[in-house]
């Protein structure tokens, strides 16, 4: 049996006649769908973060190391005075509860003055004698500086006939309750005491650093990785040819190498921890400036690369039409089998 004949009998087994050209083209995406291709993919992020989240959240907090140290620095709050363990609030500070709650500013200013009273006592049973008496000046100092003065030089507060430090009624009858409290009472609490309470208070620092920690470590970091892997790299072992997400093959949107064929493992990988941990994570702590150079790349350049597919040389293409394929000899013995014709085996902008 000659080759024309095995040729003519379409067996798939056998590679085309080196004369046969190879030929099959791409198209590149249209950008709306990638646009919603990543929607899709970072909503499904959201969702199991959430959920991984919760649940990760969930085994911390039945410890028993996290609910002594919970119930030590919830006791700590309360009794500084600074906090309130609101029914509907939760823990929260006395100051944003103040600004929360429908009451005068004469009633704020007072509930300001009894947060400051409670704290220094607080400081006095559980800092040393020299801490405390420095937190004390440091209130008288900051009740008489000149940084509190009303519009016409007078100032906020005054030492009274019997030595005391009391609000000024010359100053107070211009700037009112309510110009006290947010003016020098919410500053003094929100800036200088709430400083010396993780400084100056015994433990206080280590409470606050240990649930920091877990926040960090136990809860978000291994919910932001497991979610990361689920949503972006798994979906491209499962839709392996093109090495789709879910958002992409929904909108049948695939990606080759520069051999225009399917990228292989280590490069889809190459991609995705370039994308989560360089473009991803680094976005969160420069006001998404990479997230906007790669969308901007992915839309004017002229490849339509986003820079992880720049930098690994990956072109998105549809897959509305065609195939993407592994090897040559697969795409030669589809076209044999299929009696397909040959189309132009490019990309459009590809060298």
């Amino acid at each position: 049996m000659s080759e024309d004949d095995l040729y003519n009998n379409y067996d798939p087994h056998i590679a085309m006649r080196p004369s046969d050209k190879i030929e099959i083209q791409y198209a590149n995406p249209k950008f709306w769908k990638r646009v919603m291709a990543g929607v899709i993919d970072f909503i499904i992020f959201l969702v199991i973060f959430f959920l991984l989240f919760i649940s990760c959240r969930g085994i911390v907090i039945s410890t028993d190391t996290y609910k002594e140290n919970n119930e030590e620095l919830t006791s700590a709050r309360v009794e500084s005075g600074l906090y309130i363990d609101h029914a509907d609030y939760g823990m929260i500070d006395i100051i944003a509860y103040l600004n929360r709650v429908d009451i005068s500013g004469y009633a704020r200013l007072r509930e300001a003055q009894d947060a400051i009273d409670t704290f220094l006592s607080f400081c006095d049973d559980r800092c040393d004698e020299q801490t405390a008496s420095m937190i004390r000046a440091t209130y008288d100092e900051e009740r008489l500086s000149d940084k509190f003065v009303d519009k016409y030089g007078n100032h906020y507060f005054i030492i009274d006939e019997d030595g005391e430090i009391t609000i000024n009624t010359t100053a107070y009858s211009i700037v009112t309750s309510a110009g006290y409290f947010d003016e020098f009472y919410t500053y003094y609490i929100d800036e200088v005491l709430q400083g010396y309470l993780v400084v100056a208070v015994p433990n206080y620092y280590d409470l606050t650093k240990y649930m920091s920690n877990v926040l960090i470590y136990a809860e978000i970091l291994p919910a932001f990785l497991i979610s990361g892997v689920l949503s972006f790299y798994l979906p491209t072992l499962i839709f392996r040819k093109g090495r789709k997400t879910f958002g992409q093959a929904i909108y049948h949107i695939g990606t080759i190498d520069k051999r225009l064929l399917n990228p292989s493992w280590k490069r889809s990988l190459a991609r995705f921890l370039i994308f989560y941990f360089f473009i991803l994570i680094l976005s969160v702590f420069t006001f998404g400036i990479p997230i906007i150079i790669s969308f901007s790349m992915m839309a004017f350049s002229r490849n339509k690369q986003g820079f992880p597919d720049f930098c690994l040389n990956l072109v998105q293409v549809s897959t509305q039409d065609n195939n993407i394929y592994d090897e040559y000899d697969q795409i030669r013995a589809d076209l044999v089998t299929a009696r397909k014709e040959p189309v132009n085996f490019s990309h459009r902008d590809l060298k």
